[in-house]
């Protein structure tokens, strides 16, 4: 009985012990040893087997342990399929075939590297611990990747992570740039550094480690103007991330190519420190014009953004007051500009003024003499703030597009006829084409088929969906183009998915800050698996639009098991205003075509009239009254055209009669012709008035003879005359019968009448 209750007593001990230890299911902590210890330093290991050239790879046949931290890490995703170690000596690279490395070796790990029967060598140019490979282009032996596996049978862990033992090595950049010696190679490949109170080229505050579509090189700037290129891949975590702005230091792992280039790698971002990233004065973070006066002559450069209110009046040298500001436009001259915080300022001494370099872009775009539309609109400027003219001022600006900004465009193109032609396949867009992603790593590109070039987009390879990507035209002018029409064609391939392309009237080529206006085009459609022809948009009517804007192609698409492709091809935009008479012609009687010989008067719905006339129409083949001679529209559509048929009997004559050409006509354009086998040639005379001749006989202010006395029967000529009229006139075509017969022999048509207004 008393060794039962011992036995009790001892259990419900226990039971105590065990009910006050809450971590009683926590395994304990194993903390890693090795078996063996290191007898050579990385320095001297590294020397021993060091060979010049590129590529190499050699054995280690003695027993040779060497043991270093773990200074890198790819976690982040910039480093990929390398470890870095170091020791009190050097650095030293592992190429191992594997992602997510650091779960096994962490940042501070120790490790003892077994050598005998290892390999260390170079791939194109960086020393390595790998596996022999054979580079079969230069028909040399490497250091290839090895697998995880074989890396753990010679690596032995010892102890814990310890950070405090991975502090970086302080270099200059002129330590190592430029030297590609075996001595400076020995002692910083590899190597965990850290560079000082350098900073990033290009550093805007928007400007990112890397660009979306490929691994990009990104360089730091000492003070001494000494560059050491940053390698950051896309695939890394912080790709989209701005790069630091001001000074810094920046640590991480050197690295030389094969070219003796050197370069560093970023394990994340927390390798960049100490920057300020003061982003005020750059393009996204502008000053405003309050606070770029309070710094004027203080060696200050950057943005300034602000809105036009007016330009220096002729004149002045020296701003004193207001009266030596023109705040109207347009202006009298185009060599300044005065910008304010608001547009309704209208104190000098409020403003800061821009100089506008003689021959520069920004003088073309941005003057208020040529585009008074500017007046009042956002400008973003770059420049050093310092007095100009006797008033805060802009110095220092070059006129080059980068260094200024519009919140509206100007200029631009009148006419656009792309069709791609001059292109070369997955080479550039033509010029004053832009390629904008807002996301994703897919972008349109030029291809060919069938001897015919276009742009084209898909997600078809992507890696980085969703996806967002811009096609956009050179800046068109709207305002001053004749005609004010879009058209295009577009094609859909493989249309499994629902990926759309949308068109987009843009006031700025940046899809992120334009205002965006979405067009309603025509645009191809397939079934599931297909494809369809190039299909037109129709044409699209700008005239509702003043100005200068852009037209965006924009792909769209999240991600998708399979994607659809679209191809784009003849953009049209503007050219000269041949206001056509096609669709005019058509609305008389109806549209209905009339007899050959059944003389009678035409009205149309824009005001043309036609007397001892017929109606005829184009068509396939010659069956009265339509006839292949008149064929199609002029606007290439694929809709026949009709055709005003004149009687020239000298009794009674057909004429056509125009209503006002309200701004005058520079040119005018026409297809004539006769159908009938009577006629005896062409004659007949266009005539302009300047008061309506159909209620006041009048003599014309201009008059031309067609006169055409071979012309074949069935055939279509076409004529183009030399006006020029700047005041409203009137035009009437009036056969002058060359026969002179009382009966039907000179009658002829008249289509696809054309013009060009002053």
């Amino acid at each position: 009985m008393k060794r039962f209750n011992l036995f009790l007593n001892a259990l419900l001990l226990l039971l105590v012990a065990v009910g006050c230890n809450e971590d009683f299911d926590t395994p304990p902590m194993v903390v890693p040893h090795a078996e063996h210890q290191a007898n050579m330093t990385i320095a001297e290991f590294k020397a021993k087997y060091w060979q010049d050239g590129r590529n190499f790879i050699d054995t280690c046949k003695e027993d040779t342990y060497i043991h270093g931290w773990v200074t890198s890490s790819d976690e982040e995703g910039n480093i990929y399929k390398h470890l870095y170690i170091q020791d009190e000596t050097a650095g030293l690279g592992i190429s191992i075939d594997a992602n997510s490395i650091c779960n096994t070796y962490r940042v501070g790990q120790e490790i003892v590297i077994n050598m005998k029967d290892f390999w260390i060598g170079k791939y194109n140019g960086e020393y390595l611990i790998g596996k022999p490979e054979w580079y079969a282009a230069q028909s040399v032996w490497e250091a290839g990747r090895m697998s995880l596996d074989l890396f753990k049978e010679h690596a032995e862990l010892e102890g814990l992570p310890n950070l405090d033992k991975i502090a970086p090595v302080e270099v200059e950049i002129s330590d190592v740039v430029g030297h590609s010696d075996a001595e400076t190679q020995l002692k910083y490949q590899g190597q965990f550094v850290i560079i000082r109170n350098v900073e990033w080229e290009g550093a805007d505050g928007t400007l990112t480690f890397s660009e979306s579509a490929s691994s990009t090189t990104r360089n730091i700037k000492d003070e001494d103007g000494n560059v050491l290129g940053v390698n950051n891949s896309n695939y890394a975590n912080f790709r989209g991330d701005p790069l630091p702005v001001g000074k810094g230091d920046v640590q991480g792992i050197l690295y030389m190519t094969g070219s003796d280039k050197w370069g560093l790698y970023l394990r994340d971002t927390n390798d960049c420190q100490g920057f300020d990233n003061n982003t005020k004065g750059y393009p996204s973070d502008p000053w405003i014009v309050p606070e770029a006066i309070e710094l004027q002559n203080q060696g200050k450069k950057g943005w300034v953004t602000g809105y036009i209110v007016g330009a220096i009046a002729p004149g002045v040298n020296e701003v004193t007051s207001n009266d030596d500001i023109e705040w109207t436009a347009p202006t009298t001259l185009d060599n300044t500009l005065v910008i304010a915080e608001s547009a309704d300022v209208r104190d000098y001494t409020k403003c800061i003024a821009v100089s506008l370099p003689q021959g520069s872009n920004f003088r073309h775009d941005a003057n208020l003499k040529d585009f008074p539309e500017l007046l009042g609109t956002q400008i973003w400027v770059k420049g050093t703030l310092a007095t100009f003219m006797g008033m805060a001022g802009i110095l220092d600006n070059s006129g080059s597009i980068d260094e200024y900004k519009l919140s509206i465009m100007t200029g631009g193109v009148t006419e656009l006829n792309e069709d791609f032609e001059e292109c070369v396949k997955n080479g550039s867009m033509p010029s004053g084409w832009r390629l904008v992603k807002t996301k994703g790593d897919k972008d349109w590109y030029i291809d060919e088929y069938d001897n015919n070039k276009y742009a084209s987009v898909t997600g078809y390879s992507g890696k980085q969906p969703p996806f967002d990507a811009w096609l956009i035209t050179p800046a068109l002018d709207i305002k001053n183009a004749g005609r004010k029409e879009l058209s295009f064609l577009s094609k859909v391939r493989y249309y499994r998915a629902t990926d759309p392309i949308e068109v987009y009237l843009m006031t700025t080529n940046d899809p992120t800050t334009a205002e965006l206006i979405k067009l309603d085009p025509i645009l191809a459609t397939a079934s599931e698996g297909n494809q369809s022809d190039f299909i037109s948009s129709g044409t699209i009517d700008l005239s509702a639009f003043e100005g200068t804007y852009c037209i965006g192609f924009r792909y769209v698409s999240e991600q998708q098991s399979n994607y659809t492709t679209w191809q784009l091809d003849n953009v049209k935009f503007g050219g000269k205003a041949l206001l056509q008479t096609i669709d005019d012609f058509e609305t008389m009687n109806g549209g209905e075509t009339t007899a050959q010989q059944g003389w009678t008067s035409l009205t149309s719905t824009k005001g043309w009239t036609a007397t001892n006339a017929a109606l005829l129409k184009g068509g396939a083949s010659d069956a009265p009254p339509t006839f292949i001679m008149i064929g199609k529209k002029a606007d290439e559509s694929d809709n026949w055209a009709y055709a005003v048929h004149l009687n020239g009997n000298t009794s009674a004559k057909g004429i056509l009669t125009s209503p006002v050409f309200a701004n005058g006509i520079k040119t005018l354009t026409f297809n004539y012709g006769y159908v009938l086998s009577e006629s005896n040639g062409v004659k007949f005379y266009v005539n302009f008035y300047l008061e309506d001749p159909r209620v006041n006989l009048q003599n014309p202010m201009k008059s031309f003879m067609i006169n055409e006395p071979s012309a074949a029967q069935k055939t279509a000529y076409t004529k183009t005359l030399d006006v020029d009229l700047s005041q409203p006139c009137y035009m009437e075509i009036v056969p002058a019968s060359p026969t002179n017969s009382t009966s039907n022999k000179d009658r002829f048509a008249i289509w696809n009448v054309m013009w060009e207004t002053m």
